[in-house]
């Protein structure tokens, strides 16, 4: 019985095949166990071993996609107890690698797989043609995840040449997608661009318009040199887009941040113990850990940013601002760094103290009703009257509560402080929005020029 299908499926006549699966279905799924037990005659010659293993995951393959019966592969996958079939072995060491990568620990897969392909380098059929680019793939990701991206070109490359070989159009598109990134986090916009342009044209093939367009949009940048830091809005049914291909009728946006690179993983991930370590008061565990994070992924601003509250808590100015500083180095406009950074050179010289610094963030980013924010920020302009963020600040708790013309009053007493260019666009786009006519025209577009927060020039842009 097990002859019979074989010998079909190597013969390539696959409607013989499939009639003897499902004619005798439960016989062979009750035999199957032992067809994974790989002959003794054939463990010594190689090119037989493998025209079995193929045709045992045809197989296998044929039960699942033809009748309905995926329980062939999922013994495979699982492996048999004495481990006899390569294939097998070969899926199990491939979940072995996707755990260790969904755990973070890259090293230990990237060792694993480069393991298993000199194990597997000799294999070949339809079974290692279809495991050989996901492992190519898993170690490119591996080798991109641990800061090599140059590194990670190449097994990425081979992977997406034996997809596309092979007729497989899904891995061909994430391949592509995997490329195109490396490239921009390499800082190279040429090989990006052309990423780009073949998954548009990829996703204009599979009748994706939006998708296509969202790639030519990717590779302009990318040619035309991608700026470290934009806004970008997110739509309400969940597109992001660029400023100007937002219409009149888009409705309700969010505004993120798109850098000219992803951050990596690990980065992204010791970043967010830090964070939750600092709101736990854990200030030095929480410094130790964002550190870590930009080790892992220098190019990512976050950590840097983060790092930078952390040690204007801990009332070390001078190191604050060394980090506010490199995140406006990493990516313009990030947040609030510009104003934060100001800040932070005002607490070293000694001209601002740190009970503002408190009173700031409190109205930044604490809960509160209207009402008690604005009190503190009275309370606060008592002993800063010249810190141009309180203004700004009293004043939209003052427009909260209805009272616009003394907002309005507020807003305008914080830009007579001179600030720098981050409050400074927020307090235009703030106090545009309680005016109308020229007034309201002149304020956006001096916040829009201005630019120096990213969110406000944003909105000051879709305002007016």
């Amino acid at each position: 019985m097990r002859d019979e299908v074989f010998d079909a499926i190597a013969s390539g006549d696959a409607a013989r095949a499939e009639a003897l699966c499902r004619a005798r279905k439960g016989e062979i799924a009750a035999a199957f166990p032992g067809w994974c037990v790989v002959p003794d005659e054939l463990r010594r010659d190689r090119e037989a071993l493998q025209r079995y293993a193929s045709c045992l995951i045809a197989t296998a393959q044929l039960f699942e996609e033809r009748l309905g019966d995926p329980s062939l592969l999922e013994r495979l996958r699982g492996g048999d107890d004495e481990g006899d079939h390569p294939l097998a072995a070969w899926q199990r060491e491939l979940a072995a690698a996707r755990d260790e990568m969904g755990a973070l620990r890259y090293a230990d897969a990237a060792a694993r797989l480069r393991r298993l392909q000199g194990e597997t380098r000799e294999l070949a059929g339809s079974g290692p043609d279809q495991l050989r680019p996901i492992t190519l793939g898993f170690l490119g990701e591996c080798t991109f995840q641990q800061g090599d991206a140059a590194g990670a070109l190449a097994p990425l490359e081979q992977a997406l040449s034996l997809c596309d070989a092979a007729g497989d159009n899904e891995g061909v598109m994430a391949y592509l997608g995997n490329l195109y990134e490396v490239h921009r986090y390499l800082g190279q916009g040429g090989p990006a661009a052309d990423y780009a342009e073949q998954l548009a044209a990829g996703f204009e093939q599979l009748g994706r318009a939006a998708d296509a367009a969202r790639y030519r949009t990717k590779a302009a940048l990318a040619r035309a040199g991608e700026p470290r830091n934009r806004i970008n809005a997110v739509l309400e049914d969940g597109r992001q887009v660029e400023l100007d291909q937002i219409d009149a009728n888009a409705g309700r946006v969010r505004f993120v941040f798109e850098r000219d690179r992803i951050s990596l993983r690990l980065a992204t991930e010791l970043g967010r113990r830090g964070g939750a370590a600092g709101a736990a008061g854990k200030l030095d565990e929480a410094l130790a850990l964002l550190r870590a994070a930009a080790a892992a992924d220098p190019h990512d601003p976050h950590p840097r940013y983060e790092a930078g509250v952390t040690l204007l808590t801990l009332r070390r100015y001078a190191e604050a601002a060394a980090e506010y500083e490199a995140t406006e180095e990493l990516a313009p406009g990030w947040f609030h760094c510009r104003a934060d950074l100001w800040l932070a050179r005002e607490l070293a010289a000694g001209r601002v103290a740190h009970a503002t610094f408190e009173a700031l963030r409190s109205l930044e980013d604490a809960p509160g009703e209207s009402a008690a924010k604005l009190a503190l920020a009275d309370d606060a302009l008592r002993a800063a009257p010249r810190v141009a963020a309180l203004h700004y600040h009293r004043g939209r708790a003052l427009d909260q509560l209805g009272r616009g013309d003394e907002a309005a009053l507020a807003l305008g007493a914080g830009l007579a402080c001179d600030p720098e260019p981050d409050v400074r666009t927020r307090l235009l786009v703030q106090l545009a929005l309680l005016l109308e006519g020229n007034q309201r025209a002149a304020l956006l577009l001096e916040a829009r020029e201005l630019a120096g927060n990213l969110v406000a020039a944003a909105i000051a842009q879709l305002s007016a």
